[in-house]
């Protein structure tokens, strides 16, 4: 309850304080390309892909901190393959980040230059690992708390936004041997993780984990952390990419000790709109 009341807090502190424009206009979810934390390659996604984007225009006032010309840092919050880009410095140690940009059309040249609210700052382009279509790649980060933001918290709302698709629920032991939850009643005492079919576009915003009504983990998607040039997500412990995709197939739903007796299993997944879809499970343990 805690960590939930907390989440709400944090949630309706940043939509409060902190109204950002879509930097391409107001989208739909179909122009959205890449969600946040969507698995992409060997990381998750710190930002937002929007397709069929011409104009760029800043999302927020503040001032230019930097323009990259086809990047070489390579941490999970500023890869390689951002290509040209533009950061912008708002209020509150926050940061837009602006990617696969023209960069023979960006409009400011000097740093700490003062950018308004809608104010040009290019035309997207095909740099970075963009070739073919013209998109737009959007972030924001809290340079402070070296969090990556899910921008759909802070930007107005896509109308409707992809439908989560729950299948397959799977649960690995200790020693990485696999159940299908549709068939599997009876599992040995231990810790165990907890996987549902990722979906190939949408996201949860959150996932949650009880065993007979008392929550054992939660993973959020509001922001993602970001230790030694890697992203980790906060669950009851911060979790890695690769835990949190162990491959192409799986996404974790999280964590949970069976003791001895019988439990009931419960997983909640919650969409970015606060629609949530709740699965049990009765299981016996020896």
């Amino acid at each position: 309850m805690k960590k939930t009341l907390s989440l709400v807090l944090y949630i309706a502190f940043f939509s409060a304080a902190f109204a950002f424009e879509w930097p391409s206009g107001k989208v739909d979810s179909e122009k959205i390309t890449t969600f946040f934390a969507q698995k992409t390659g060997s990381s998750m996604g710190t930002f937002i892909n929007i397709k069929e984007t011409e104009e760029v225009k800043c999302s927020d006032d503040g001032n230019t901190l930097i323009i990259l010309e086809d990047s070489k840092d390579d941490t999970d919050f500023f890869p390689s393959a951002l290509g040209s880009a533009v950061i912008v410095r708002h209020d509150d140690n926050l940061i837009s980040v602006y990617s696969h940009l023209d960069k023979d059309s960006i409009k400011t040249s000097d740093y700490s230059t003062l950018i308004s609210k809608n104010e040009d700052i290019s035309l997207t382009g095909t740099s970075g690992f963009v070739k073919e279509e013209k998109t737009l790649g959007f972030q924001i980060i809290d340079v402070k708390e070296k969090k990556a933001i899910n921008p759909l918290l802070l930007l107005p709302q896509p109308s409707v936004l992809p439908a989560l698709s729950i299948s397959s629920i799977i649960i690995k032991n200790k020693n990485n041997v696999a159940y299908d939850m549709q068939w599997a009643k009876a599992f040995v005492a231990g810790t165990y993780k907890i996987y549902f079919k990722r979906n190939d576009l949408a996201v949860p915003f959150k996932t949650s984990v009880l065993i007979n009504g008392e929550q054992t983990d939660e993973i959020s998607y509001n922001s993602l952390n970001q230790e030694d040039g890697k992203c980790n997500v906060s669950g009851k412990r911060n979790y890695s990419n690769a835990e949190i995709y162990p491959d192409d197939k799986l996404m974790l739903a999280g964590e949970a000790i069976l003791k001895q007796g019988k439990a009931t299993i419960t997983i909640i997944f919650t969409d970015l709109k606060g629609s949530a879809r709740q699965l049990n499970y009765n299981v016996t343990v020896h």
